[in-house]
C-alpha cells in the first residue's frame, strides 16, 4: 500500500481559518478544505488574507509546514518558515563553506544551470554545452540571462502575447510568477526538512530572501513553464480573468507533481514531487562528501550503461522487479514525448 500523499494547499483569498490540535479547517474564494496538519506538505495563500493568528503559526511550525503568501502587486512573496533544527552532520556549515568557496559554488551553480537549460529544450534547445572551460560564476550567469532572453522572447510570441517576461500586468507573466510561489513553498519544505538555510545559495547572490529555494527550482522551471504554456493555450485562457486562468494551472500544476517519470541517476521510477525531493537529497550528499558529484536527478530515459554514483536513492520504486523495465520505459517514453511535444 503506497504511502499518502501530503498535499499542497493553495488558499486563494483566505476568509477563515479554524484551528485544531489534529487538523485545520480553512474557509476561502471558491471553498472550505478540512485537513489533518501531518497531511499538509505546504501552504501558499493568495490575495487579501485574514489575520494569522498565533495558534495558527506555531502549529505551522510545529508540523514543519512553510507558508507562501503572495499578492499580485507585492514584488516579493512573504516567507513564514519553521527554525531550523540542530543536525548532527552540521549540514548549515557545510553549505556557507561551500557556498564561501568560489571554485564548488562555480561547480554547483553549472550543475543547476545546465539541468535548467535541459529542461528548457522543449522550446529553445542547445546543442552544446556553453560552459565547457568556463569557471566564472560570472559568465555562467551572464550567459544565463542571455538564454533567458530568447527563451522567453519564444514563449511569448507562441502564446500570441506582445510581452516580455518581467513586464507586468498580462495573464502570462501573472500566471508564471504565482507559479513560482506556488513551487518555492513545496521546494521550501524539502529544504528546511533536510536542515538546509533556504537563504545561501550558490547562483543567487542576496540572503534577504530564500536564495537556495530558487537556486534549486532552476533545473526543472522548464518542465514547469511547459505546463503553464499548455494550460493557457489548450484551455484557451489568454482571454479570461486572471484568477480564473490561475485556479486553472495551479491544479495541472498539482496534477504535474504527481506525474511519474523515469530518473536515470537512481534508475528509479518516481512521481516529480519526488525528484524535487531528490534534489535536497543530492546536494545534501555532495555538501556530506557522501557522493563525489552533485547529480541533479533529472527525467529521462534508460540508457543502460553503469549505474551513477548518484550517493542518494529517491522515494520511488527500485529497478529489480520482474516487470520493473518494461513499464518503465513505456513511463519514460510517455513522459518525454509529453514535454517534447511541440509549442
Amino acid at each position: 500500500m503506497s504511502k499518502k500523499r501530503k498535499q499542497y494547499l493553495w488558499l486563494p483569498y483566505l476568509a477563515k481559518i479554524k484551528n485544531g490540535r489534529q487538523e485545520v479547517r480553512f474557509s476561502y474564494k471558491g471553498g472550505d478544505l478540512k485537513i489533518a496538519w501531518q497531511d499538509i506538505h505546504a501552504i501558499m495563500i493568495y490575495g487579501h488574507t485574514v489575520p494569522l493568528d498565533q495558534d495558527f503559526l506555531e502549529r505551522c511550525a510545529f508540523w514543519k509546514v512553510p507558508v507562501v503568501i503572495h499578492r499580485r502587486n507585492m514584488p516579493r512573496a512573504v516567507f513564514i518558515t519553521p527554525t531550523l533544527a540542530p543536525d548532527q552532520n552540521n549540514i548549515l556549515v557545510k553549505q556557507i563553506l561551500f557556498r564561501e568557496s568560489a571554485k564548488k559554488r562555480a561547480y554547483l551553480a553549472r550543475r543547476l544551470l545546465l539541468a535548467k537549460f535541459k529542461s528548457m529544450a522543449w522550446l529553445y534547445p542547445i546543442s552544446y554545452n556553453p560552459f565547457y572551460r568556463v569557471t566564472s560564476l560570472e559568465k555562467m550567469v551572464n550567459f544565463e540571462a542571455w538564454h533567458a532572453r530568447q527563451y522567453w522572447q519564444l514563449f511569448y510570441k507562441k502564446l500570441g502575447i506582445s510581452s516580455w517576461r518581467r513586464q507586468k500586468g498580462n495573464i502570462v507573466t501573472f500566471s508564471l510568477d504565482a507559479v513560482s510561489k506556488f513551487l518555492a513553498a513545496i521546494f521550501l519544505r524539502w529544504v528546511l526538512y533536510h536542515g538546509l538555510s533556504p537563504f545561501h545559495g550558490f547562483i543567487h547572490q542576496p540572503s534577504d530572501y530564500p536564495a537556495l529555494i530558487y537556486d534549486l527550482m532552476e533545473p526543472y522551471r522548464g518542465y514547469f513553464d511547459k505546463v503553464v504554456f499548455d494550460t493557457l493555450k489548450e484551455e484557451d485562457l489568454l482571454g479570461e480573468k486572471k484568477e480564473v486562468a490561475l485556479g486553472a494551472v495551479i491544479n495541472r500544476i498539482k496534477e504535474f507533481l504527481d506525474e511519474k517519470a523515469y530518473v536515470n541517476a537512481t534508475r528509479q521510477v518516481v512521481t516529480f514531487n519526488e525528484i524535487i525531493h531528490g534534489e535536497v537529497l543530492a546536494l545534501r550528499s555532495y555538501l556530506l562528501s557522501e557522493a563525489p558529484r552533485f547529480v541533479v536527478p533529472l527525467p529521462g530515459r534508460p540508457n543502460g550503461g553503469r549505474p551513477v554514483k548518484a550517493g542518494y536513492k529517491l522515494y520511488g520504486h527500485k529497478a529489480g522487479i520482474t516487470n520493473f523495465w518494461p513499464e518503465t520505459r513505456e513511463i519514460a517514453d510517455k513522459f518525454c514525448a509529453k514535454i517534447a511535444s511541440n509549442a
